[in-house]
């Protein structure tokens, strides 16, 4: 619902911001769960196993993101294709 005392040139800086958070906040979230499956016990340095658990994982987790972000756009959008 835009405010009409509000320039769309506002409107669109505080949209932005709102995509920023909510960016930091993906990270934030994808960050405890990564860590929290692949890091056994702080140390020093990472494992190559642990390295690579926590790439794979924040590579899922993208890519989840992002197929529920499409299928939320598509439902929006009216499309029904009977899948889900």
């Amino acid at each position: 619902m835009a405010n009409p005392q509000v320039s769309p040139e506002l409107q669109q800086t505080l949209q932005r911001e709102v995509q920023v958070a909510q960016v930091q906040q993906m990270v934030a979230v994808l960050t405890d769960i990564c860590w929290d499956k692949c890091v056994s016990a702080p140390s020093s340095y990472m494992s190559s196993k642990e390295t690579s658990c926590l790439e794979n994982c924040a590579k899922r987790f993208i890519d989840v993101t992002q197929y529920i972000l499409q299928r939320a756009e598509h439902k929006a959008g009216g499309g029904l294709d009977g899948g889900f």
